[in-house]
């Protein structure tokens, strides 16, 4: 007799993906664990934890035992499957999200990178989720990483932390307004010394920041968490309870294709907040460099917002190396790193005539240590000669200059071979005859 076959759930994976970790909800008044499966999910759910406007969110892509197994809210006709029609075949898709806002709405939410968005498959599935959303009077919002930026969801995450009641929270609470009037610019570590004398420093701490958290989702922080990282010397506000809450931008609905042209204009439009120092005025490059400023930046804001430097690397067609220092050199220098050889500086040259010094000296036999060539005796007399012909003073090479050279010269295998007291400089190898016969042991390089 044959057993029929039982269709089991997969309770590691979400509509084929799978579960990157676990996010936890304080919207429903009760703690509730939801998952998500890519970083910009992540970046979404707390984009909407933290969304004073919605009142409770779900998966959209889960079915009733999945949500049963991990005791998760469930909308209702879930899995939420909306049909859209693509090169002339029916399909259906889940929606990332789904929820209700305060004035009883729906909503949906997708997440995704912008240019995964953008894809004609994608942007079919947006249309037909924003006609739905019409239909029922909701909204569609769309996340990507330009949208749902690093720096927002670093304060987020810090915030959400956070949060976690404790024992005395309550007592801490109730006395915080007395120390902390509402509207007042006021740092965290200023506002704790105020209670240090109540309370320990420690709880009085993690008391005013699960406020501040509570306050960022009600609306009623007075701080742009696009523009500055939180910390204990930020100074920071909180608006009164009854004060009109602060919403954060809102997500598009849409992602059209868009030309070349018109992303570089935006670029030249929009400075970037993701890459610190001052900005740089392109319009004073000739047309080449201009042009490869725009692609450079365009290719370090799009790593600075969450891409991964290989896809950047193959879109721009950068080499990924390149592109590695490119970010390093930005996030250090600025804008001005993008510019074609704007931000190199020409090392000092060292003297000829201390040049020749030094490799005489590094082809002794006696194997002169670097400290050693640098106080050499004919170093200063180098150093005496130069300032007699000159008329001025002619400082020492640096340690560094020293090291520099030294470097250089070991790379010469005739010198070294000269220094070591070799009987004659070996020859290059020119065959693959003589590489394989001058291997010990060649089984360490093949495996059989």
């Amino acid at each position: 007799m044959v057993t029929p076959e039982v269709q089991g759930i997969d309770l590691f994976k979400i509509a084929g993906r799978s579960i990157s970790g676990w996010v936890p909800s304080y919207k429903t008044g009760t703690v509730i664990r939801q998952p998500f499966c890519s970083q910009l999910e992540e970046r979404l759910m707390l984009w909407l934890e933290y969304h004073p406007l919605v009142a409770s969110y779900a998966r959209g892509d889960i079915g009733p035992e999945f949500a049963t197994k991990y005791r998760l809210p469930i909308p209702q006709h879930a899995p939420f499957a909306i049909g859209y029609t693509f090169e002339n075949n029916p399909h259906h898709y889940l929606p990332d999200f789904v929820g209700t806002l305060a004035d009883g709405t729906p909503f949906l939410a997708e997440a995704g990178m912008e240019d995964d968005k953008r894809g004609d498959r994608n942007l079919a599935k947006a249309e037909a989720a924003r006609r739905l959303a019409c239909l029922q009077q909701g909204t569609f919002w769309i996340g990507t990483e330009r949208t749902l930026t690093k720096r927002r969801h670093y304060n987020l995450v810090f915030l959400h932390a956070r949060r976690k009641t404790f024992p005395a929270f309550s007592d801490i609470a109730a006395v915080l307004p007395e120390v902390w009037p509402w509207g007042e610019m006021a740092e965290v570590a200023e506002v704790a010394s105020r209670l240090s004398h109540q309370f320990p420093v420690d709880l009085v701490e993690a008391a005013i920041w699960k406020v501040v958290a509570d306050a960022a989702a009600q609306g009623h922080l007075l701080l742009d968490l696009e523009q500055y990282t939180l910390s204990r010397t930020l100074p920071l506000a909180l608006l009164p309870p009854d004060a009109p809450v602060l919403v954060p931008s809102p997500l598009p609905d849409t992602l059209l294709p868009e030309s070349e042209t018109t992303r570089v204009a935006a670029i030249e439009r929009q400075p970037s907040t993701l890459i610190p120092g001052p900005t740089f005025d392109a319009s004073t490059l000739p047309e080449p460099q201009r042009a490869q400023f725009h692609r450079n930046l365009r290719a370090v804001e799009q790593v600075l917002a969450g891409a991964t430097q290989s896809s950047v690397a193959e879109k721009e067609g950068n080499p990924r190396s390149t592109l590695s220092r490119l970010v390093s050199r930005t996030r250090k220098r600025g804008q001005i790193a993008c510019v074609p050889h704007g931000s190199y500086q020409r090392a000092s040259q060292l003297h000829p005539a201390f040049a020749d010094c030094i490799r005489r000296l590094f082809g002794l036999p006696t194997r002169l240590t670097m400290t050693a060539i640098r106080e050499h005796t004919e170093m200063q007399q180098v150093a005496a000669r130069l300032s007699k012909e000159t008329g001025t003073p002619v400082k020492l090479p640096s340690y560094k200059q020293v090291r520099t050279a030294v470097q250089h010269l070991k790379m010469d295998p005739d010198l070294m071979a000269m220094r070591e007291g070799a009987k004659s400089v070996a020859r290059p190898r020119e065959s693959a005859e003589s590489f394989v016969l001058s291997i010990p042991a060649p089984a360490l390089l093949t495996q059989v």
